[in-house]
Formats: structure tokens, sequence, C-alpha cells
């Protein structure tokens, strides 16, 4: 600690004003003393503020907000009642204009070593309200009272919430019922550090297309013929009072989950009472796009379907892709040979199918393969096959089958692409890659390997193949958060091959 106090003479507990400049991609504001970095949670750019310093390093400073000296031009009055604790959304207090500039900025930082201009973030026309899924962890107090709602941020702290403004009104009053009727009906909350209780999250998710809701307590029991009769009876008692209040509720399950640690769901799920599944709808809002995407694609939602978050978002995002896609078909003038690597339950290959001869939809999880199996029956799509496995030994296995492909779609998660996705991507060597991210530092690392390419010994000569990037649109899903995706198109770097000599780089 001394040798910090030399460096830069603060220490932890002091109280210092700051000028905020920018906010970071974590979703703290970020501003100067002394020449070094302080990350200030709920602060906005333009904010002067008071802080009470709480974490030293050697490169950067933590603080909390003890006064806003000077509020900033983009500083708006919180939505939330809770906003303050709850750790569900960081930016509410950030003026939607302000976060779309800031989502943009995030983007073209961490791709500032790539050679290729950001276009304007696609903003989303409902900024609240927007959430068709949400997961409560439940919680009880000494004195018996539940508590259900959101951690604070970076805490095992539950605030208990009555409404969450990014989600549909609908969902508060599931989440109100089943607290009071958890409560009647004297069914206790899971409770980590003993690991007794019954209950440890709520889980409900509405359709946008119809207004339909499924839902599901997360109990702390291994279930099966274990499940004793008064557990049933009593989880019945809640789904009955809980559908004959609310009739959006169409299914009511249970998921046993008897395990240690974090995972929220475990392996068996039971109906309780109504159906186990929901119909979701996307539909785009383009008078230009085919028939089928005008009536809409359809999916069965369970319990532990994957599903994007944001409905109305979703189909822009896959709107997008669609653009990138139809620009490389017009361009070869024939269908596309496409593989949709990471596909979920298919998503993007059934929006962009039209386009395509063929597609592959490489999936490692096996319920998402089965889910995505019945909803390409569901939508009478044909062109679509799905094969099961790690996508870099399933595009392994295409590059040394020698098969070729026009376009290769990849939707990784947070932690984006391996590195063994990315070589044996380039050793299928296709034309184009749309890239769809959701975390732009991974972008940028993974642009940046796809970029330099591969060597290859080809004929006594070294040889390079990679990809230039042309294009990135952000998309904002996840308004009043700090989350950003964005969809990338590359294209190989030669018209009439993969590769290209090592001098000419």
């Amino acid at each position: 600690m001394a040798k910090l106090s030399r460096m830069h003479g603060l220490h932890k507990g002091q109280k210092i004003r700051v000028k905020i400049e920018s906010l970071a991609p974590g979703g703290d504001g970020v501003g100067h003393h002394e020449g070094l970095a302080v990350f200030v949670a709920r602060s906005a750019p333009g904010d002067t503020v008071e802080v009470e310093l709480f974490d030293i390093r050697k490169s950067f400073a933590r603080g909390k907000i003890l006064e806003v000296l000077k509020s900033s031009p983009v500083r708006v009055e919180p939505v939330c009642k809770v906003f303050d604790r709850c750790g569900g959304c960081q930016w509410q207090h950030v003026s939607y204009e302000a976060q779309l500039l800031t989502k943009h900025e995030i983007v073209s930082q961490a791709l500032r070593h790539i050679d290729v201009s950001i276009e304007p973030t696609l903003a989303a026309k409902h900024p609240f309200d927007y959430r068709n899924k949400a997961q409560f962890p439940v919680k009880q107090l000494n004195n018996g009272r539940l508590l259900v709602g959101y951690y604070e941020d970076s805490s095992h702290r539950l605030v208990n919430i009555n409404e969450c403004p990014v989600q549909p009104e609908p969902l508060d009053f599931v989440l109100q019922i089943i607290r009071r009727s958890l409560t009647e009906n004297k069914i206790t909350a899971f409770d980590e550090e003993t690991h007794t209780g019954l209950i440890r999250h709520l889980c409900a998710r509405e359709s946008f297309h119809n207004g339909d809701i499924l839902v599901t307590l997360v109990v702390n029991h291994p279930g099966g013929e274990k499940l004793k009769s008064g557990l049933k009876g009593a989880l019945e008692a809640v789904a009955d009072e809980l559908m004959e209040e609310m009739e959006e509720v169409q299914g009511f399950c249970a998921n046993f989950n008897p395990n240690k640690g974090n995972k929220i769901f475990g392996e068996e799920t039971l109906l309780i009472r109504g159906k186990s599944e929901i119909e979701e709808v996307l539909q785009t809002q383009r008078s230009d796009r085919p028939e089928k995407l005008q009536e809409g694609i359809r999916f069965r939602l369970s319990t532990q379907s994957f599903f994007q978050i944001n409905t109305e978002q979703a189909t822009n995002l896959f709107d997008e892709v669609y653009d990138e896609a139809l620009k490389i078909n017009q361009e070869l003038g024939r269908p596309l040979k496409v593989i949709d690597a990471y596909a979920g339950v298919g998503s993007i290959a059934l929006w962009v199918s039209s386009l395509a001869e063929s597609i592959v939809a490489i999936e490692e999880v096996s319920d998402a393969v089965r889910d995505g199996l019945v909803t390409v029956k569901d939508n009478g799509v044909e062109n679509i096959r799905f094969e099961e496995g790690r996508v870099e030994d399933v595009l392994g296995k295409l590059a040394d089958a020698d098969e070729q492909y026009d376009l290769v779609i990849l939707d990784p998660p947070r932690k984006g692409a391996s590195n063994e996705v990315l070589q044996a991507l380039m050793r299928l060597a296709p034309k184009h890659i749309i890239y769809v991210s959701c975390n732009p530092q991974t972008l940028a690392r993974d642009l940046k390997i796809l970029q330099d390419g591969m060597v290859e010994e080809r004929e006594g000569k070294q040889l390079c193949s990679g990809y230039k990037t042309k294009r990135v649109k952000p998309v904002d899903l996840f308004p009043q958060t700090y989350h950003i995706e964005s969809v990338a198109s590359l294209e190989r770097f030669e018209d009439d091959g993969p590769v290209r000599n090592l001098e000419e780089i």
C-alpha cells in the first residue's frame, strides 16, 4: 500500500472530486485524478462527482458516488425505483441517445486496429418493456420474508423488486403473485450456505406474439420418483392461484436442481399445470422481405429453450444478416451454400433460408439441436440440416472433405470463437463470413486473427489466406445496459482464390 501511495498518493476511503469523461465497456463512468483512471458506477459523461475510493490499484481506482456536484446534460431520472441498488441495469440514468453513441464508441474503440468504419448503432424502438424472459433468484430472510429480485452489482445481496421497467408488466404481476403465494403456502426459499429450503429461482417467459406466459419454479429437490405428494400439491396450489388470477399464464412447470453451484436449471422439468411450451413468432416489419419472413418464423419455447431476449430487436438483427447474405446472393447470381455456426435452434439459418441452396447448422448442445429440428419442420423449411458437435470439429471435417461454401455465419458466445474454430474456418476458406458478436473485445480479437490469416505451404511457396472486414453494424438488443451486439461482414482477400503471397502483405 505504501508503494501505491508513493505512485499516486491515493488511498482507500479518500474522498475526491472527479469529472466523468466517458462510459467504460463494463458500464462504469471513468474520469481521472492525479493521472489515475477512476471508475465510478452510476455516473454519466459530463458529471462532476464527489466519490469515496474503495478499491485502489496500480493503474486505476474505483469509487462510489457521494454527491453529484454537477449533472451531465445526458443524465436523466431513472425509471426504476431501485436502480441505485439493483444490478440488472447500468445505464437508466443516461439518456437513450447518449447510450447509443456510447455503444458506438465502445465498438469503435475495440476495433480501432481494424481498418473499417463503424456504422451508427441500430436503436431499439422500445428501450423499455423489451425483455421476453425473466429469471429471479429467491431468498428468505430470518423473519420468514421472501425476497425475489436481482442481485446488487458485484455482490450477493438480493434486491427485492415488485416491478422491472425493462420487462413487460405481466411479468411483474407474475413475480408479485408467486411471491405472495409461496408465502401463503409456506414454501421455503433455498439457502445457499446450508443447502436447505426449496425455491431457488422464479423463471418466466412471455410470447410477444400472443401474450402467453410460461412460468417455471426451480426447486432444490432431486425430482423424479422422490417427489413427495405434499410438495407436488403445494406447487399445484401456487400454479392454480397464479393461473386463476392471470389468464395469460398458459403453463406452469417445476425444474429440479439439487446440485451445488450457480447453474440455474437442473436436468428434469415437470409440467405442473397447463402446457409445457408457448409459441413465439419472429416477424419482419420490412415489406421487401420474403413472404415467409413477413408472416413470421414460429418457435416453440419451453423452460430451457434458448431464444433472443429482445424479440423485436432480434428481427432487426436478423434483417442485418439477411441484407449481407442478399448482397452475396445477388453478386453470385445463385442460391448460396451456407454454414450457420453456433446455430442454437437455427434462428439465423431459418431467416436466410430463402437465399440458400443448402444450410448446415452446427450446434453442440443436444437440446438445442432437438428444438431446432422441430422448429425447421414446423416452418416447412427443407434446406437446413443440423450437425451436432463442436464448431471446430465440424468445420474441420468439412474442410478435410474439401467441401466449398459461399458463406459462413458465426454467432459465438461472449468468449468469442476459439483459435481452433478460426483456423478451421480459414482452412475451409469460404468467400464470405458474417460474424454476429455480443462482445466487442472478443470480436476485435477474432477479426484481427481472420485479417492476419493463416500461413501454409502450397506449390513450394508460402501463402496466406485471410479476410478483410468490410462493414460493422452495432445493434442495441439490450437498452439500459452496456451490452451491445454487432454484425460484421468479411470477405476473403482475393476474388479468385483463398490465398495470397506473403510478400503481398
